[in-house]
């Protein structure tokens, strides 16, 4: 199983791009939102799902490991290929999509074409609950804090309190053990 790749962008055509890893050039589908942020000729690393469709291998990439969570649960629900699930993925994070589901946010999903008001309707419905904790157990802070001894829900509480500036994962977990130090 591929994870990740790490290597020199060649090509970018209008849904993949060819990334050159020592001297091999892996095809590589992305969303449009990914292509706009990548440049040819550039080193990038890409997070993998490597997909299998008639027979055939397919990489789909990410630059974060939270894009690849997003597209993992979409392309979940039944009747959702991997293909729509880059394009739903695309729309935004894991908070944004759970708060889709939970508000029954239809618009949400029509800014992607070709998914219809009942696709969107199954995916709301299958994701119902099984959002529910996705952002908790998705959290490294989290499982940080927990590792250092405290309960997943003193942990949570102790992050609710970092502002939401803060992104990086050791500031989190510095600026949360504060709250235990008050």
């Amino acid at each position: 199983m591929i994870s990740y790749l790490k290597g020199q962008i060649r090509e970018k055509d209008k849904s993949f791009v060819t990334l050159e890893n020592q001297g091999i050039g892996f095809k590589i589908f992305v969303s449009e939102k990914t292509l706009k942020e990548i440049n040819v000729d550039e080193q990038r690393e890409f997070f993998i799902f490597y997909a299998v469709r008639k027979e055939k291998p397919e990489l789909y990439g990410f630059l974060d490991k939270q894009g690849l969570k997003v597209f993992e649960i979409i392309e979940a629900v039944s009747g959702i290929g991997p293909k729509g699930a880059l394009l739903i993925s695309s729309l935004g994070s894991i908070d944004e999509l759970k708060k889709a589901v939970e508000e029954n946010d239809s618009s949400y999903f029509s800014k992607v074409k070709g998914i219809g008001r009942k696709k969107v309707q199954k995916i709301i419905l299958e994701l119902g609950g099984s959002l529910k904790d996705e952002t908790l157990t998705d959290d490294e802070a989290l499982k940080a804090l927990i590792a250092l001894g405290f309960s997943k829900k003193e942990g949570q509480k102790a992050l609710d309190n970092v502002p939401k500036e803060i992104k990086e994962t050791k500031q989190r977990i510095q600026t949360a053990l504060q709250f235990f130090n008050t």
